[in-house]
């Protein structure tokens, strides 16, 4: 169930993190399409704060320049508001529909969509728009929650808690499905509904629960077994200790298992796309610059990608 702390305390990544700028820019080779980074930064389902729509931008300007790869920027930020699963869904639909016709593009042009969203409510779009170019492509879910609610399921009425079961046709979102359970692989999930957890094991979707802060990377890939992979990581899937987050869940992983995990699975499998959600930007700036580097070193297998060809 995705609710945010009474305190909403922001804390910065206690680890010691490289300087970014000794992290060299990979040379593209052979002439390749680099990656193109799309920031989702328009109100999606955002309910509290609107830090995650400003922390979307942020990542997305840096991994854009790192990569000197084409950047866009979907949507404003707006103020916070409380809504249920239907108007949330009404108010966003346009919205959602221009994001998906950005993520059509993108693949369209033989690209891998980078994206970085404010709320996993945006993966109803993007990962229906991978799909239809991709549909052998197996959903690597890295979240503190299954979203894996649907309509009839959820407590809370949050659209972002629905995503994966509209994904999979279980209700329709009117923005697309396409994807069977079995090719969902959630990993570090500690806080599921009770009926939401009846779902997913009903459905047959693989589950890898992180302990004291750590995820077999052996495992995870074992589970994938080499499979295409769209590369989905809500921020809160890590500690609070390490990294802010709005709605905050004890018992996550460390950045550095994330990062393991990370590498360990683009060994073997091509990375049909990535998304990082729910940023959650300190308003203090030294926090702030902790937690965008931390982020930054975490992601970086994927960023070093751009050195491959797509196969």
């Amino acid at each position: 169930m995705k609710e945010p702390s009474a305190a909403r305390r922001r804390s910065s990544s206690r680890l010691p993190i490289a300087c970014m700028a000794s992290m060299s820019s990979p040379q593209i080779r052979g002439g390749m399409l680099p990656p193109a980074v799309l920031a989702l930064s328009g109100w999606v389902c955002d309910r509290y704060t609107a830090q995650g729509m400003q922390g979307a931008g942020l990542l997305a300007r840096r991994a854009a320049a790192w990569l000197d790869a084409p950047f866009r920027q979907l949507g404003e930020p707006e103020q916070a508001i409380d809504l249920g699963w239907q108007a949330s869904l009404a108010k966003a639909a346009p919205y959602l529909k221009e994001v998906s016709s950005a993520v059509e593009a993108i693949m369209a042009d033989g690209r891998r969509p980078l994206i970085f969203a404010n709320r996993c409510g945006a993966s109803i779009a993007t990962i229906a728009a991978a799909l239809r170019h991709r549909p052998d492509a197996t959903v690597v879910w890295c979240d503190a929650h299954g979203d894996f609610n649907t309509p009839a399921s959820t407590p809370t009425g949050y659209l972002g808690g629905m995503v994966l079961t509209a994904l999979c046709g279980l209700w329709d979102s009117g923005l697309g499905a396409g994807l069977a359970p079995d090719r969902i692989v959630l990993v570090g999930q500690r806080d599921l509904d009770t009926a939401e957890a009846d779902l997913i094991a009903r459905h047959g979707v693989r589950l890898i629960a992180g302990h004291d802060g750590i995820v077999d990377p052996d495992e995870v890939a074992a589970v994938v077994g080499g499979a295409p992979i769209w590369l989905h990581i809500d921020t809160d899937v890590v500690d609070p200790q390490h990294l802010p987050a709005e709605y905050r869940v004890e018992g996550g992983l460390h950045p550095g298992v994330v990062r393991q995990m990370f590498e360990r699975l683009l060994a073997q499998s091509d990375l049909v796309g990535f998304e990082l959600t729910e940023f959650e930007a300190p308003l203090d700036p030294s926090a702030h610059l902790d937690a965008e580097n931390a982020i930054m070193r975490m992601i970086e297998p994927v960023l070093r990608l751009s050195d491959f060809p797509l196969r």
